[in-house]
């Protein structure tokens, strides 16, 4: 069970692929220049993946978009909850740099992914509104889906009821829980209702503590947002699974710094273990597998 709220990986001798995840954009819904421009950027810049935020429009679009109001983006008073896909697609964003873009729809986002050069893949977090979790899980699966995309897609949310909604229908996808906020200690039981595959957590809230419980329960820990170089190859040493952050560029350039220069011997950031970390009742299974 999780203690406290809602609510990462690494460790000594087992470990997990390190990934780079970029967040679609510093404004979390903005996308600059041409509809999804920065996403391509990322691609570009061979990311591992593109976070994107998604939520339910009026007549039940899911859009991608962080902010559930408008005002800071397009100087409306609008909830996006109050609005078609229509009236938001008529909507222009503008930037702090006098960018402009358009709300896309997580199809778009999907297809757009699809068809990157490097192929890219989603992370997608779930920010449904109370009520809202059964539709936006559901035509999450039905797009994946339509364009065979589960592969290449990770979920995740802050709202419990959402990813454990999506385990049940689709056990086999990489789900796992985005946390804000002071955690308690993580201790995952195999009878648990949902067994998450990983955990993102706020750059502040890295600490031992959380890292041990990790190793522990053999879990990943993704953390965001973070840009520096420096701090980046910090927190790879000390086991972070995935950096997340705003400058893909900068991203993808630690974690490739941090590769080269990792001990032949170092098997922090190595699985031979097909859909690791998924835990079984026979967890010591992933840790000798050398398939």
């Amino acid at each position: 069970m999780w203690n406290s709220c809602l609510c990462c990986d690494v460790l000594s001798s087992m470990a997990f692929s390190t990934s780079t995840i970029f967040y679609w954009s510093s404004w979390r819904c903005y996308t600059s220049g041409k509809q999804f421009g920065r996403h391509l950027g990322a691609d570009q810049n061979h990311t591992d993946f593109a976070e994107i935020d998604i939520q339910l429009t009026k007549d039940d679009i899911l859009v991608v978009c962080h902010d559930t109001n408008l005002k800071r983006l397009t100087g409306k008073n609008l909830e996006i909850k109050d609005c078609t896909l229509q009236q938001i697609q008529e909507l222009t964003l503008t930037d702090k740099h006098s960018h402009t873009a358009k709300i896309p729809t997580l199809e778009q986002a999907i297809q757009t992914a699809k068809s990157s050069p490097n192929q890219i893949s989603l992370l997608i977090e779930f920010k449904p509104l109370e009520g809202d979790q059964q539709e936006t899980v559901q035509q999450t699966i039905e797009l994946i889906e339509k364009y065979d995309f589960s592969n290449r897609a990770m979920f995740m949310s802050m709202d419990k009821e959402s990813v454990e909604l999506l385990a049940k229908e689709r056990p086999d996808w990489w789900i796992g829980y985005c946390a804000f906020g002071n955690l308690g200690h993580v201790n995952i039981r195999l009878n648990d209702p949902f067994i998450p595959d990983f955990i993102a957590i706020e750059e502040s809230m890295i600490n031992t503590q959380i890292l041990e419980d990790a190793r522990n329960n053999n879990l990943p820990v993704y953390v965001w947002t973070v840009d520096d170089v420096n701090k980046i190859m910090d927190y790879l040493n000390m086991g972070i699974s995935g950096i997340i952050g705003d400058a893909s560029d900068q991203v993808s350039y630690a974690v490739n710094q941090y590769k080269q220069k990792a001990s032949i011997d170092d098997t922090h950031y190595l699985t031979t273990c097909p859909g690791f970390p998924k835990l079984t009742e026979d967890e010591s299974s992933y840790i000798q597998c050398n398939d």
